[in-house]
């Protein structure tokens, strides 16, 4: 019914939409940066004494289960109509297994902070999928962010030339991981998925899994056994990194449009940098911190403008 005393001609008010996190969804990235930032030299940590495949593929399978029971006790259904079925696997095998492995054998070749710096070029190579895939049109700001992005990457090449122990295929692999994952990305863009997005997520850690864990079977059985320390930071990769990691991210998506949670993320790699440095000793010179801004300013200029960003939660960083 119309308001007797709303003149005519005023239009309807607009949504509001969010354009910064409010004081209650800041305490969950707070811990949910913490938890991301702190999984690099976790991981790490775990694959220099365990099988990457055994690592990754007990937090594919793992990690998966937990984030779907997660799902049921939220009262989600775990069903995937005949469309979501189909594509399930193929977005599984980029979204998981291969961003699990690579990015773990990156952790095995170079620090734990480079690797998560590196990790975050994955939203520049979704803008250049999405011109051929999505029919985007760029910006000349976001083809300046992409050079901005490997410029970074750059320094990360140079930087690993010139440590000791350092060592490029570490860069490469982490490349191929976060390609991957962009290409992931384009999948949940792409195919008209019904299923709540945690459940999706939970499929397709748990699906993306089962390769690894069969390859790691060999593996698991012929190495040498491993401390405590390495078995925990895989338990803690696999139930921080991935289960709760993804909750709390969903729960921040649900407060504020994706864009401005993917933007705050952007923190992450920088925890990784000092936990790195201080429980690994890794270095944390001007290379890396210059290396981090560079990435920070490239993933800026891609990224959704607040307001206007009606996309799937999947530009989330991990």
């Amino acid at each position: 019914m119309t308001d007797p005393n709303k003149p005519a001609d005023e239009a309807p008010a607009a949504p509001t939409v969010l354009t910064r996190l409010p004081a209650s969804a800041l305490l969950l990235l707070v811990v949910l940066t913490l938890i991301w930032g702190n999984n690099y030299p976790y991981t790490k940590v775990a694959v220099e004494e365990i099988p990457v495949v055994v690592v990754r593929g007990i937090c594919g399978i793992g990690g998966g289960l937990l984030v779907l029971i997660i799902a049921v006790l939220a009262g989600q259904s775990l069903r995937l109509n005949a469309v979501e079925r189909r594509w399930i696997l193929p977005a599984a095998l980029c979204n998981a297994t291969l961003w699990l492995y690579f990015s773990g054998l990156s952790l095995s070749f170079i620090t734990a902070g480079h690797t998560a710096v590196a990790a975050y070029t994955m939203p520049l190579f979704v803008f250049l999928l999405s011109i051929p895939f999505l029919g985007e049109r760029p910006t000349a700001g976001k083809w300046l962010g992409l050079c901005l992005g490997m410029a970074a990457v750059t320094v990360l090449l140079l930087r690993n030339f010139d440590m000791i122990g350092g060592d490029w295929r570490g860069i490469a692999a982490m490349m191929v991981a976060a390609f991957s994952w962009a290409v992931g990305t384009i999948f949940m863009k792409k195919v008209p998925w019904e299923a709540p997005v945690l459940v999706l997520v939970g499929w397709q850690f748990l699906l993306g899994g089962i390769p690894l864990m069969i390859f790691a079977v060999p593996a698991l059985l012929a190495m040498e056994p491993a401390s405590l320390l390495a078995w925990s930071g895989t338990a803690y990769s696999t139930i921080f990194g991935v289960s709760v990691a993804y909750w709390l991210w969903f729960k921040i998506v649900q407060m504020v449009p994706a864009s401005v949670a993917s933007i705050s993320v952007l923190a992450v790699p920088a925890v990784s940098l000092v936990s790195g440095a201080l429980t690994l000793g890794e270095p944390l010179g001007w290379m890396e911190v210059a290396a981090l801004l560079l990435i920070v300013g490239g993933v800026s200029t891609v990224l959704p403008k607040p307001g206007g960003d009606k996309a799937s939660a999947n530009v989330a960083s991990k």
